[in-house]
């Protein structure tokens, strides 16, 4: 194979890092197996267990409930005891969700239930998935204001976390919620918002499953739009003096950085219309490139000497791509190979120092990881528990594969975002106990104490939030 007439599209080299390139130059495409297949956990004592999506979470519920309704969710709260914990999607990499006792689905509450035409307020249930949410939308002719660029999560779960998009204008998914309904530990059924139980609202909208379960959430939506991605490839240097650049010019910026290499690459979102869309969409990309990136990762286990060639040569085959289309189709990525992850929030003045000190820190201590470094920016908001109180962020988010050891990574990447004051994603993993946090949140007290009034008997701590909130 000729390398210097060798092209990778973009998204190629995020999700197989261009091995394929140095593989088949060096003579080895048929050098790789597959990878072998993972066993899940099994049952014991008859009992079935609950994983979450990557596998790194595992629990056996003793029962297992899918209320039918909030009357029905209502009554259960009331008549029964001991610990219960909701679960959507299960796309929290952090112990959000496992329990041994009860485990309560919320796959009744899905679809969009009301929707306000002149407000452009949509409410929707808990367990909606983003993605049947966006399609909703789109059916109505309304768009989400900004969206996380994976959509398989359920909402309610995205907003007990602050998931978030990027864009420095715009705040995670919490901070378009303008009212929800939450059912307490006794079975009493609070509204709120801005004007009604205020307190409450400001702190369930990013609860961590601490204070009660929520059953839908209502939304500030926005008229249907389009997007046009663009994604460049670009040395460290000449990435990072653009960075800032685009940070304050686009609607909506991110960057990936790419362990052991020299290049960045930057995608720019930017509105454009329904008529410049139409004449430029492009075909989706076929093919499952993240297995190919997984076997091809393979091949780098078996020989490590070729990591340097791959980072070094790969990126610079990644030439200058565009994407059109709505703007649900253009925020959601595809993740179709299992991985876990950390992701920090820093102060956004301190980012892309951050993220430049995560990426040498990488080369220095010669980390084994070839999957990128994704880097956003993300509006303040006035959410008790949020990233982002009182602080635009840069939120950084390191991963490796499932069934690669990934703690010895994120220590060392830990150890970089405390030094720069990060807040931990809730939903990803983390070591931050109740000392640390009541440290970042300033609102850390009113938010216990609230969580006390609405739950004195803590049904709703299970293990993981013993050391967040303990007695």
């Amino acid at each position: 194979m000729d390398i210097k007439n060798f092209k990778l599209t973009r998204r190629q080299t995020l999700k197989a890092a261009g091995i394929s390139a140095v593989a088949s130059a060096a003579g080895m495409t048929g050098c790789s197996s597959a990878p072998e297949q993972v066993s899940g956990p099994v049952p014991i004592n008859g009992i079935m267990p609950w994983s979450n999506w990557s596998g790194n979470q595992v629990s056996y519920p003793a029962e297992r409930t899918r209320p039918r309704n909030i009357d029905a969710l209502a009554k259960l709260l009331k008549e029964t005891d001991g610990k219960i914990r909701a679960v959507g999607a299960g796309h929290s990499f952090s112990g959000l969700v496992p329990t041994n006792e009860t485990l309560l689905s919320m796959a009744r509450f899905r679809g969009i239930s009301h929707i306000n035409k002149e407000t452009k307020e949509v409410t929707a249930g808990a367990g909606t998935r983003l993605a049947a949410l966006g399609d909703e939308l789109w059916e109505n002719d309304l768009g989400m204001i900004n969206m996380p660029d994976i959509n398989t999560q359920a909402l309610a779960g995205a907003i007990a976390t602050s998931t978030h998009g990027t864009g420095q204008k715009f705040g995670s998914l919490s901070s378009f919620v303008t009212g929800l309904t939450l059912v307490t530990a006794a079975g009493e059924v609070l509204k709120c918002s801005a004007t009604e139980n205020k307190d409450v609202f400001d702190a369930a909208r990013c609860n961590i499953g601490s204070l009660g379960i929520i059953t839908d959430i209502t939304m500030q939506m926005r008229d249907s739009y389009y997007l046009k991605e663009r994604s460049e490839m670009l040395p460290i240097d000449e990435a990072f003096e653009k960075m800032e650049e685009l940070r304050l010019a686009k609607r909506h910026f991110e960057a990936f950085g790419l362990p052991h290499a020299n290049h960045v690459l930057l995608i720019e979102f930017d509105e454009i219309s329904k008529e410049e869309s139409d004449a430029k969409q492009s075909e989706a990309e076929s093919g499952d490139a993240y297995e190919t990136f997984r076997t091809l990762a393979d091949v780098i286990d078996t020989m490590p000497f070729l990591r340097g060639a791959v980072m070094s040569i790969a990126p610079r085959t990644v030439g200058v791509e565009e994407k059109y289309g709505p703007w649900n189709k253009i925020f959601g990525n595809v993740r179709d190979m299992r991985f876990n992850e950390m992701e920090y929030t820093v102060p956004a003045e301190d980012g892309l120092a951050c993220f430049r000190e995560v990426l040498e820190t990488i080369k220095k201590k010669d980390i084994d990881v070839i999957f990128p470094i994704e880097y956003r920016y993300i509006k303040e908001d006035d959410i008790w528990l949020s990233q982002f109180y009182k602080r635009p962020g840069a939120a950084i988010s390191v991963h490796n594969f499932h069934d690669k050891p990934y703690m010895p990574y994120f220590a060392e990447m830990e150890a970089i975002f405390d030094r720069y004051q990060g807040r931990p994603h809730w939903g990803k993993v983390h070591n931050k106990t109740e000392k640390e946090f009541a440290a970042l949140y300033p609102k850390w007290e009113e938010f216990k104490k609230l969580r006390q009034r609405l739950d004195p008997t803590r049904r709703f701590i299970n293990e993981h939030l013993e050391n967040i909130f303990p007695v």
